[in-house]
């Protein structure tokens, strides 16, 4: 674990939980958390396979993380889980960016995902949150991928411009593409 910092000092444990998919996994997790006197801040919690997976972020004084640290060995062994944790300090603000959502949907083809995150990434763009997925059709039954982003655009960067490459990228890949900002 990362280094502890001084009593009264609020910090976040970030969570990584991975293990089978059960009744009661999601309220064991949460529990220990509230049992310990942490505050559970954010969440992302989904099954993937057959396998629960949750990222979590807790905030506390370093009393409560400590003893939110020392009940994790226990729950992994109770439930089953992998558990990876991370001390870190209060979020910081990023420098001013502007929040955009992408919507893609094209026929299943390898490396989609890749290409996507690779032509923000090119162009300073963050990617905040990526959820994917491939289904079947209904009318053709062909394999489809569908993504579903939150990107961070920096304040200075050309919106139309980005939009503009972004069609042609899409159009190049045969991706039928959205990006919108997001609106409060």
């Amino acid at each position: 674990m990362a280094e502890v910092v001084g009593a009264g000092t609020h910090t976040h444990l970030i969570l990584n939980l991975i293990g089978p998919d059960q009744p009661g996994l999601v309220s064991s997790v949460t529990r220990v958390i509230a049992d310990t006197g942490c505050n559970l801040e954010s969440s992302r919690i989904t099954v993937v396979g057959g396998y629960c997976c949750m990222a979590l972020s807790a905030s506390g004084n370093w009393k409560t993380l400590g003893t939110l640290e020392s009940r994790l060995q226990r729950l992994e062994a109770e439930m089953g889980l992998v558990v990876v944790a991370r001390r870190g300090p209060l979020e910081e603000r990023p420098e001013a960016a502007m929040p955009y959502a992408v919507d893609a949907v094209a026929l299943d083809t390898p490396g989609l995902l890749n290409a996507l995150a690779d032509f923000f990434t090119s162009r300073g763009v963050n990617l905040r949150d990526v959820q994917t997925r491939v289904y079947i059709a209904q009318q053709t039954g062909a394999r489809m991928f569908a993504a579903n982003m939150v990107v961070d655009i920096p304040a200075g960067q050309h919106l139309a411009s980005l939009r503009g490459e972004f069609m042609d990228f899409c159009d190049e890949l045969n991706v039928d593409g959205v990006l919108d900002p997001i609106k409060a």
